[in-house]
C-alpha cells in the first residue's frame, strides 16, 4: 500500500512545494506515495482537525526548511514536535528538504537525515531540476526501505532467519506473460502492476454494488473468496498480496490448487513452504500467528466431495486468514460447500477507464520516470487511451490487465502493418494470432483457421444464433464440400481449448465478441462484390444499425475494405436520418427561448483543482456509467432507433476518418465529415425544435411534481421547474455537440473541421472545430480559443459551452498558470483563490 507522506512547510514557500510534488509525481502514479498538505483541505473544514488526523497517520513527514519554517511557531511547535513524538516511537519517519540557507544545523531536527546531498539548500543549486532529483533519489531509497513499528508483527528471534527464496522473489516479478518495451530492458510486476478493484456482495440489498479497491482485502483480516475469469488476474492479485503481506511482517503461502493431491495438511504445505522460504518448517510455520494461506484456483481442487471438504475444514482449523480465488462460475456454487460459509465472496472487476489510464501511464512512464513532463506524459496517455478503448469499447474486447498490455505492447512495438488492414484491424488480427500460437495452431495453418472462422461466424450471423451440436456438425459438411476438407475433431479441440470459441448453454460460439466481429467482416468485406446474398445481408446492418452489434460488424468491415462501397453506404445512410429537419446553427435566434436562463445561472469559476484528481474523477464517473449501462437490454424503436442510427453512423464514419485518412482525398475526406456532423446537428435541431415548442408543457409536468414539496411557493415551483427543463435542455445541446466532435474527430485530419467551420459559418461548426482540437490534439491554443469566442459573442448559450469546453480542458490536462491567466482573461472567467481558506489558518498565514 502507499505510504503516507505528509509536508510541513511554510505558505512563503508555496512555490518550492509545488515543484516538490511535480518531482513526487511518479511516486504517486505508481501508488508508491500518497501526499497530503494543508492546500488540500476543504474549505469549511476543521482545519486543525484535518491536520493533526493526516499527520498522525503519515508514514513520512518531509520539512521544508528555510528561515520561514523555522520563524512559523505553528510548523515548530507543533508539527515538528508531533512529528518527531511519532519518530521516537518508530511510527514514522523524518526528513528534512533544504529550501534555502538558514540556521537549521542547532534545531532538534537536525540528527535526523536532510536532503539533498550534504544539506546544500534547493536555491543554491546550479540546477533546480537536478537539486530535486537529488532529493527524489534520496527519499525513494527511504521510502522504500522504511516499515513503521506499528505495521509489524514480527517476532525478534525470527526476523533475521525467515527469507523469502529467490525462486520466489522471481515468481513474485514475473509477469507471465512476454512484454517488451523500448525504453527498458526488461519489464517486472511491478512496472506495469494496478490494484484492481473488486466488488462485494451486499447480502442487504439486490441492487446495491459495494466497489472498493482490492487493498481492502489487506485491511480487514479474515477469509476471502475472490471469483474471476480466466485471464482476470486472479494470479496476479495473489502475488501482489503476498509482497503486501510481506511488508506488514505476515508469512503469506501460495498454493495452487491444481497442486493439490492429498486432503492432509502438511503434505499440501510442506513441499511449498520449502521452495518459497528459508529459515521456517511446516510445524513453526503452523504455530506462527503471522501465517496467512493463498490458494489459487480452488475450483480446479481434484479432491473428491468428501476429501474436499476434509480439507476446508482443516484449512478452517488452522488458518484465521485465508484468501483464495476460484472461477465466476465456482462462485454460483460455493454455497453449497458449508466449509466456505463464513468466507467473504468478492468478484474481481476488469479493468475499467481508471484503471486503464493508471496502467497506461505506468507503461508511458517507463524508462523516464524521472525526464517525462507531465503535459507530454498526460497528452501521451490519453492518446493510447483514445487507441484503447477504440479497441476496447463494451462487449468487444474485454478490458482484462492480459489484453490491455498485449495491446499497449503493440501500440509500443510500431510494428509493420499489414496492408490490406487498419492499425486497428491489426491490432485485432494480432490478438487472433496470439490465440493461434496458445493453441498450437502452426503458421502454415492460419490461412485455413482463419477461413473456417469467416465461414463459421457468417453461419452465426445468418441464423443469428449460436449453432448447436448438430448444427456444427452439419456446418462442417457443408464447409468440407466447398473447401478443402478439415477434421472437424482436430479444428474444434484447438478453438474450444484457447478461448477462440466456447459452448453456451448447448451452442457453440465465439469467447469474445471482437473475434466474432472480425470474422463476420472478413467474410462480408471479402465477398461483397460477388455475393447477391452478403449485399442483401449488409443492407440489413445498414437499416438496423441501432443494433449494437450490426454497428461493430460494420465498423470491423472498415478494418478490412478500402472499397468505396462503405464509404457511399454510410454516407447514405446518414443523408437519410432527421431528413426533415435542418441543420442546426446555434445562432442566437434560434436559441432565443433560452436566454432568460442563462442570464439566471451562476457565472463558471475556475478552480484550483490537482490534475491527476479530476481526471480519476472523470474515470470514476465513466466506470459507473459503463456499469449502469450493462444491464441495458431492448431494441429501441422509432425515435429512439433513428437516434441511435445517427450516433452509430457518425462512429463509423469517424473511424473511417481515422482509419483513411492518408488514403482518402481531402474532398472525400470533407464530404464524410460533412455528411456525419450534418446528420448530429440535424437530430440536434429535431431536439431545439420540439424543447422550444413543448417548453410549457414539460414545465408544468416538472411544477406538478415540485408541488409535493410543501415548503414552496407557486411561484418558487414555477421559476424552479423552468430553470430544471432549460438545465436539461442545455445540457442536451452540450452534449451533443461533444459527442458529434468525439465520434467524427481525427487528430490527423484537424484541416478538414477548420475546412467545415469555414464553409458553414455556423456557432455549431466553431464549436464542433474547438472541441474536437481541445481533444485531439491535447493541448490548448490561446489564438484558436480567441478566435473562436469572437465568432460566438453575443450568443450566451455557446459562450458558456466553449467556456467549459476550456474550463475541462485546463482540468484534465497540465496548463501553464500564464496560460491559465490569458485564457481567464480571454474568456471572462474568474478565478477562484484560496484567500478565505488561507484566513482560516491564521497559525499558518503569515509564515
Amino acid at each position: 500500500m502507499a505510504k503516507k507522506v505528509f509536508i510541513s512547510y511554510s505558505h512563503k514557500d508555496e512555490s518550492l512545494r509545488t515543484s516538490l510534488e511535480d518531482h513526487l509525481a511518479i511516486m504517486k502514479r505508481k501508488q508508491i506515495i500518497s501526499v497530503w498538505h494543508d492546500r488540500k483541505i476543504i474549505p469549511g473544514d476543521d482545519w486543525k482537525g484535518v491536520i493533526d488526523v493526516n499527520l498522525e497517520e503519515a508514514d513520512i513527514v518531509l520539512f521544508l526548511i528555510s528561515a520561514s519554517f523555522l520563524a512559523s511557531d505553528y510548523c515548530f511547535d507543533i508539527e515538528v514536535k508531533k512529528a518527531m513524538e511519532n519518530m521516537a516511537i518508530g511510527k514514522c519517519q523524518i526528513v528534512s528538504i533544504i529550501l534555502k540557507p538558514c540556521d537549521w544545523h542547532d534545531c532538534d531536527f537536525s540528527k535526523y537525515q536532510a536532503v539533498p546531498q550534504d544539506g546544500k539548500a534547493i536555491t543554491t543549486w546550479e540546477n533546480e531540476d537536478s537539486a530535486w532529483l537529488d532529493v527524489v533519489k534520496g527519499l525513494k531509497k527511504l521510502i522504500t526501505e522504511f516499515v513503521p513499528k506499528q505495521e509489524l508483527n514480527i517476532s525478534p528471534k525470527n526476523i533475521d532467519v525467515i527469507r523469502v527464496s529467490k525462486l520466489t522473489e522471481e515468481w513474485l516479478q514475473d509477469t507471465e506473460i512476454t512484454l517488451s518495451h523500448r525504453k527498458v530492458n526488461s519489464i517486472t510486476l511491478d512496472d506495469v502492476f494496478v490494484v484492481p478493484d473488486i466488488e462485494y456482495e451486499d447480502d442487504n440489498s439486490e441492487d446495491k454494488i459495494s466497489i472498493k479497491s482490492a487493498e481492502s482485502i489487506l485491511k480487514t483480516a479474515g477469509r476471502y473468496l475472490i471469483s474471476g475469469e480466466e485471464q482476470q488476474g486472479k494470479t496476479t492479485l495473489l502475488k501482489y498480496i503476498y509482497k503486501e503481506l510481506l511488508k506488514t511482517g505476515r508469512i503469506p503461502i501460495y498454493i495452487d490448487a491444481d497442486k493439490i493431491k492429498k486432503s492432509t495438511i502438511d503434505v499440501m504445505l510442506e513441499s511449498e513452504i520449502s521452495i518459497q522460504y528459508t529459515g521456517i518448517d511446516t510445524t513453526t510455520f503452523l504455530a506462527d500467528a503471522r501465517r496467512v494461506l493463498l490458494i489459487d484456483n480452488i475450483d480446479e481442487l481434484s479432491l473428491n466431495n468428501k476429501f474436499r471438504d476434509v480439507l476446508l475444514c482443516s484449512i478452517n482449523k488452522h488458518f484465521e486468514d485465508v484468501i483464495t480465488t476460484c472461477h465466476s462460475t465456482f462462485s454460483y456454487v460455493h454455497n453449497e460447500i458449508s466449509a466456505l460459509d463464513d468466507y467473504t465472496v468478492v468478484k474481481l472487476l476488469s479493468l475499467g477507464h481508471k484503471k486503464r489510464e493508471e496502467i497506461a501511464l505506468r507503461w508511458l512512464s517507463l524508462g523516464q520516470e524521472e525526464s517525462i513532463s507531465d503535459i507530454e506524459l498526460y497528452s501521451q496517455c490519453n492518446e493510447v487511451k483514445a487507441r484503447l478503448n477504440t479497441i476496447i469499447k463494451r462487449n468487444i474486447v474485454p478490458p482484462k490487465p492480459i489484453f490491455v498490455l498485449m495491446l499497449l505492447q503493440l501500440f509500443e512495438a510500431n510494428t509493420q502493418l499489414n496492408l490490406e488492414l487498419t492499425s486497428y484491424g491489426h491490432c485485432y488480427q494480432q490478438l487472433i494470432y496470439k490465440a493461434f500460437d496458445n493453441a498450437n495452431i502452426s503458421k502454415g495453418e492460419f490461412d485455413k483457421y482463419l477461413n473456417v472462422l469467416s465461414e463459421f461466424a457468417w453461419c452465426i450471423f445468418t441464423k443469428d444464433r449460436s449453432p448447436n451440436d448438430n448444427e456444427v456438425e452439419l456446418f462442417f459438411k457443408e464447409y468440407n464440400k466447398t473447401y478443402l476438407p478439415v477434421s472437424q475433431h482436430e479444428v474444434m479441440s484447438k478453438l474450444l481449448s484457447h478461448s477462440i470459441l466456447q459452448p453456451k448453454d448447448f451452442c457453440i460460439g465465439f469467447k469474445y465478441p471482437y473475434i466474432y466481429y472480425f470474422f463476420a467482416a472478413k467474410k462480408i468485406a471479402e465477398s461483397y462484390r460477388d455475393s447477391e446474398e452478403i449485399r442483401g445481408k449488409t443492407k440489413i446492418i445498414l437499416e438496423q444499425l441501432h443494433r449494437e452489434d450490426f454497428a461493430n460488424i460494420l465498423i470491423f468491415i472498415t478494418h478490412h475494405t478500402k472499397d468505396s462501397w462503405v464509404l457511399n453506404e454510410i454516407k447514405s445512410v446518414l443523408a437519410s436520418l432527421f431528413v426533415d429537419q435542418k441543420v442546426a446553427s446555434l445562432e442566437k435566434d434560434q436559441l432565443a427561448f433560452m436566454e432568460n436562463f442563462m442570464k439566471r445561472i451562476p457565472e463558471i469559476v475556475l478552480e484550483q483543482r490537482e490534475v491527476q484528481e479530476e481526471r480519476d474523477a472523470h474515470n470514476e464517473n465513466l466506470d459507473r456509467i459503463d456499469r449502469e449501462t450493462e444491464s441495458d437490454e431492448g431494441e429501441p424503436v422509432d425515435i429512439f432507433s433513428n437516434i441511435n442510427r445517427t450516433f452509430k453512423g457518425m462512429e463509423v464514419a469517424g473511424q473511417i476518418i481515422r482509419n483513411r485518412h492518408a488514403s482518402l482525398t481531402t474532398d472525400g475526406l470533407f464530404d464524410l465529415a460533412s455528411t456525419g456532423v450534418s446528420a448530429g446537428l440535424r437530430f440536434l435541431d429535431y431536439f431545439i425544435t420540439i424543447s422550444d415548442a413543448a417548453t410549457n408543457e414539460i414545465v408544468k409536468l416538472i411544477a406538478n411534481h415540485l408541488s409535493e414539496k410543501p415548503n414552496l411557493t407557486d411561484d418558487q415551483i414555477e421559476r424552479d421547474a423552468e430553470m430544471a427543463y432549460m438545465q436539461l435542455t442545455y445540457g442536451v445541446i452540450n452534449g451533443v455537440i461533444k459527442k458529434i466532435a468525439s465520434a467524427v474527430g481525427s487528430k490527423e485530419a484537424l484541416d478538414i473541421y477548420r475546412l467545415l467551420e469555414e464553409k458553414s459559418g455556423t456557432p455549431a461548426a466553431s464549436l464542433i472545430k474547438q472541441a474536437i482540437e481541445l481533444q485531439f490534439n491535447k493541448s490548448i491554443s490561446i489564438k484558436s480559443v480567441r478566435e473562436c469566442a469572437n465568432k460566438l459573442r453575443n450568443n450566451s448559450v455557446c459562450t458558456r459551452i466553449l467556456k467549459e469546453m476550456v474550463i475541462q480542458h485546463i482540468y484534465m490536462f497540465p496548463v501553464e498558470y500564464k496560460e491559465k491567466q490569458q485564457l481567464s482573461a480571454l474568456l471572462g472567467i474568474s478565478v477562484r483563490r484560496q484567500r478565505l481558506m488561507d484566513a482560516k489558518k491564521s497559525g499558518k498565514g503569515s509564515m
